[in-house]
């Protein structure tokens, strides 16, 4: 009877842990009675030679074995909090390698853009940047850009609203706000400007030019897939430039992927802006195409459809026509612009690559070296440059400046407490008090 019960048990529940168990219980030969059935039968009491039993169930065995006095039911466990708090609490000790810097007539923190020393300009306390350049080309070409917009908007669009089709305008906002963004992203962003003061003390040759001239720093080559790129030293940020990167005279920074330096948009292309610039050009010649075909539109089928001579249509249309020579004006150097950038993007090169391979065909006969940052496929090359991420900003300019303030060698300072030492941030001198050089004599003699 006991046999047909399990298995009918088996049958009904299926194979569980506790049924193994319950048959590993069976299957030994002194297994106690109480495990014998997946319950229990524990003796309790004795009375007239007999023995009183109890139910216990192998569950609650378990239970009771494995239960830990120290933790919480499983049930009650909550998962830490995932919401992030971007500031410390109070009282939070800040590390000395991150000290904030202050204002030396207040106690605001600096941010480092006030310690950054270029002609570029920054706003909303450094989120925004423009270049070191004159802004009145920048300003004309927005001008321009808002001034055909406005004018198609008000006139021609107007009209294939409420004659055509409704989709031309839609379209239009489209591709207007598609180019004023990519236009305004990529004058007043960030366009990789690298830290200064990296390498302050590079090597330098042995010897002295043979012209009398001052010693250059000697420059570094770095290998790149099968070719050698040789980098210089920027004596202005005195640093050691990264491949690919120049000095803008125009912004007094080094570039990271510097391109060039565009006085249409008043800042450097470099490799954080350089996708948001090629869609821009892209855009603005879609857009004038768009604004060109249905400027002509509007006029024939004024002429056609109201039966009306050219010079009334062009009365009647006035705004299609202003829209229409002013976009056929603009188009031809954005499309140049356009063509001699997507060359340079199936090549994967930069302007200036491009100038200095130029520049080699006139000094030395032949072909110019090969690019070692090429591909190989103008499909991969048009996707490393477009597709890359822009990365994080090398300097940060919003961010809060801080400096290093950890001690230099804190095992001599305990031997000589009123040692100064001078690195190479500024001289400092540190005082020792009697609770620091116990603690750093407890945590010398500790093992």
């Amino acid at each position: 009877g006991a046999i047909v019960r399990n298995s009918l048990e088996k049958f009904k529940l299926g194979i569980s842990l506790e049924s193994m168990r319950r048959s590993l219980t069976m299957a030994t030969p002194n297994a106690s009675p109480n495990r014998a059935h997946g319950g229990g039968l524990s003796p309790v009491s004795q009375s007239n030679g007999r023995l009183t039993f109890e139910t216990k169930r192998f569950d609650d065995d378990l239970t009771s074995r494995y239960k830990s006095s120290s933790s919480p039911p499983l049930q009650l466990r909550r998962a830490p909090s995932s919401h992030f708090i971007p500031r410390p609490p109070e009282g939070t000790k800040i590390p000395l390698a991150v000290t904030p810097r202050t204002h030396p007539k207040g106690t605001r923190p600096l941010r480092n853009y006030e310690l950054l020393p270029s002609r570029n300009r920054f706003f909303l306390r450094g989120r925004l940047l423009t270049g070191g350049d004159s802004p009145w080309a920048f300003i004309g070409s927005l001008v321009l850009a808002f001034g055909i917009s406005g004018v198609w908007f008000g006139t021609t669009c107007v009209w294939w609203w409420h004659n055509e089709s409704p989709a031309v305008a839609a379209i239009g906002a489209y591709m207007c706000l598609l180019t004023i963004s990519t236009m305004l992203t990529t004058a007043f962003r960030d366009p990789g400007i690298l830290p200064r003061g990296l390498d302050p003390d590079p090597p330098y040759p042995s010897t002295s030019p043979s012209d009398g001239g001052a010693r250059a720093p000697l420059p570094r080559d770095l290998k790149v897939r099968a070719g050698i790129v040789r980098v210089k030293y920027c004596p202005t940020c005195h640093i050691y430039r990264p491949p690919r990167s120049s000095h803008c005279k125009m912004c007094d920074n080094c570039v990271d992927g510097c391109d060039h330096h565009c006085q249409w948009v008043n800042n450097c292309v470099g490799r954080r802006n350089y996708a948001y610039f090629f869609v821009f050009v892209f855009s603005t010649f879609l857009t004038l195409c768009l604004v060109i075909v249905t400027s002509a539109l509007h006029l024939y089928l004024l002429t056609r459809v109201d039966g009306v001579g050219f010079r009334h249509a062009l009365s009647e249309g006035a705004g299609s026509a202003v829209a229409f020579s002013l976009s056929i004006v603009v188009v031809w150097p954005v499309a140049a612009l356009l063509s001699y950038h997507l060359r340079l993007l199936f090549l994967n090169i930069t302007t200036i690559e491009q100038i200095r391979n130029q520049a080699h065909k006139t000094l030395v006969p032949g072909p110019p070296p090969p690019n070692p940052f090429a591909h190989g496929n103008w499909r991969r090359n048009l996707a490393d440059v477009l597709c890359r991420p822009p990365g994080y900003s090398w300097v940060e300019p919003h961010a809060v400046a801080t400096e290093d303030k950890r001690e230099i060698n804190p095992g001599l300072l305990e031997q000589d407490p009123d040692q100064t030492y001078a690195p190479g941030r500024g001289a400092w001198e540190t005082e020792m008090h009697e609770v620091d050089l116990e603690a750093g004599r407890r945590r010398s003699e500790s093992p």
